[in-house]
């Protein structure tokens, strides 16, 4: 088998090598003891040691339960009583929200309910965050520090189910002004999750008070992934265009993705710029932009909008690639001058992958260039999939059936391509991405009880770490989505001013502002799935589609800036 690879290590270090690299076939991870970024020196056994705390065998007999209580401390502790233990675990147990899913979502219970459960349990304590030791809640146990793309994901997960732990995790992220140290806390792709994770919990609170007073703390994040601050080098450009290669190796999360692997083989990352890097600059531009509105600061609104026009532009004019419908890769000069689009040697273009369709989740794309992203997306000969959307384009020549997510289906990205359907009206494939998914994962997790990282597109199998949370919650977001009543989902493109649903859940009305300039837009509600509903769009009949018994689509007119909404019984 030409795959096979044969991987040697000095020996007493197997407890230095990272375990995960024994066995991934990508040549990308052949050094045993390399680091996983490459940021520090090779691993070695050093001073100080890690405490393990063994418990020994328990017994339990057939259809009995036994309990145990373990307890972590900064310091010395007062021990409770087991009574005491118990009622500090059924408080936090009990404030939790309930699954409780229309008739059409309840296959999806058992699937969801375990991937639930994996995000709570993996958290870990102590880390040390600037000066002080925090709660963690990480993308899985085997990785006990911080990741700052998956945690966003986990803060998003956790807006549906623990409102109070998604605030501490948006806390824990942000820096603030008299943090001289960071702009935010980067470990991992810096992808800015955390600021989408910021405008849901905005859309969701009626008395935004709280959540504006982060608006500062939020503006650094942006600020630093723009170049503006702290000494960014994201910027050092002439193009417009932006990277995040200074700071981590993958710019994306897309550990093994073409383009990216194939640039650091030549060596060429100094030089070169992705397509995500601008195009979540421009995003969350715009997502602050609706901020800064709401807060009046006129000054920063015109901020925002230049630099969407700088950096759209720069997409605009240097990488879009008009032969393959794909953003490129940007080779810079020493000078920082663009020089040419990133192929290989028989000339294609090496970014037929997510990262080349991310200028449409931007909203930095033209009609025309959209419909052919539109296009790729859909396709089941190229993006689109039985388990989900591919990270790679399954026609280019790079394609292959084997890698991490080369080859492979993540939730992640495809999160953001779902908010960007709603954006654009495409309800049809909104459903079909989310549908696809969660068929997908009620399959897998159903027989093997195991939240793995990705779905394989070949076998339809998951695959690499078994207890994963971070990068899958789409999955708990997805059937809240369209099948819990009381949940009010919107693009990126919309801010909701208030919203409410009565106790019952028959009935919703809100209040919405659209930003956005597409022909259409639309927005989902969830209601009790025992009756019809009718709409109201602004006081006149609504345009809406009855997608699964009480999930409500609502598509608007791109001219519908305010719009109020009210859904109740037919």
């Amino acid at each position: 088998n030409n795959s096979t690879r044969c991987r040697d290590f000095n020996t007493g270090c197997l407890e230095d090598s990272p375990t995960a690299r024994i066995s991934q076939p990508d040549e990308s991870f052949q050094n045993m003891l390399e680091t996983f970024s490459g940021s520090f020196s090779e691993k070695h056994s050093d001073e100080g040691f890690y405490h393990n705390t063994v418990v020994h065998t328990l017994y339990v007999k057939p259809h009995t339960t036994h309990i145990e209580y373990a307890v972590l401390s900064f310091g010395e502790t007062e021990y409770k009583t087991v009574e005491e233990y118990e009622n500090i675990y059924k408080e936090a147990y009990n404030s939790l929200e309930k699954f409780d899913l229309n008739s059409a979502g309840e296959t999806y219970e058992f699937s969801n309910r375990i991937l639930r459960a994996t995000v709570f349990q993996n958290t870990v304590y102590p880390l040390y965050r600037h000066g002080e030791y925090v709660v963690h809640h990480t993308p899985g146990k085997r990785w006990d520090s911080f990741y700052t793309w998956d945690s966003g994901f986990i803060g998003l997960d956790m807006l549906e189910f623990a409102p109070k732990i998604a605030d501490y995790i948006l806390d824990t992220y942000l820096s603030d002004k008299d943090n001289k140290d960071w702009a935010f806390l980067l470990h991992g792709s810096p992808v800015p999750v955390h600021i989408y994770q910021y405008l849901e919990m905005l859309k969701r609170e009626n008395d935004k008070t709280k959540l504006l007073k982060y608006y500062d703390r939020v503006k650094m994040f942006y600020d630093f992934l723009a170049g503006k601050i702290n000494g960014s080098t994201t910027a050092k450009f002439n193009s417009g265009l932006t990277t995040t290669f200074d700071y981590f190796y993958n710019c994306s999360g897309m550990d093994d993705l073409p383009p990216q692997k194939a640039m650091y083989a030549e060596k060429k990352q100094k030089f070169m710029t992705p397509v995500i890097s601008s195009s979540q600059v421009i995003r969350c531009a715009k997502i602050l932009y609706m901020v800064a509105d709401m807060l009046n600061k006129e000054e920063d609104k015109a901020t925002y909008l230049e630099d969407v026009e700088r950096v759209s532009n720069a997409l605009q004019k240097y990488s879009w690639d008009e032969d393959c419908g794909y953003f490129s890769y940007v080779i810079h000069n020493e000078n920082g001058q663009a020089v040419a689009q990133y192929r290989n040697a028989q000339g294609e273009n090496l970014n037929k992958t997510m990262d080349g369709i991310y200028p449409i989740i931007a909203g930095a794309v033209t009609k025309g260039q959209r419909d052919r992203i539109l296009a790729h997306l859909k396709s089941d000969d190229e993006m689109f999939s039985p388990v989900g959307i591919s990270a790679v384009d399954k026609t280019a020549s790079y394609y292959i059936t084997n890698g991490y997510w080369n080859g492979n289906v993540w939730l992640s990205h495809q999160w953001f391509v779902w908010k960007t359907m709603l954006d654009l009206g495409e309800t049809d494939f909104a459903y079909r991405i989310a549908k696809t998914a969660l068929d997908a994962w009620k399959r897998e997790v159903e027989y093997s009880y195991y939240t793995f990282e990705m779905l394989n597109i070949t076998s339809g199998r998951g695959g690499w770490f078994h207890n994963f949370g971070g990068l899958s919650t789409p999955i708990n977001i997805w059937t809240n989505a369209y099948f819990k009543a009381g949940t009010f989902s919107t693009g990126l493109d919309v801010m909701v001013v208030k919203n409410n649903f009565n106790s019952d859940k028959t009935q919703f009305n809100a209040e919405i502002k659209y930003y956005g300039n597409n022909d259409k837009y639309s927005v989902i509600v969830v209601l009790d799935d025992k009756y019809d509903y009718s709409v109201n769009v602004n006081g006149e009949n609504g345009v809406f589609l009855t997608r699964e018994k009480g999930t409500v689509e609502i598509t608007l007119d791109g001219t519908v800036k305010n719009a109020k909404i009210e859904v109740f019984k037919a």
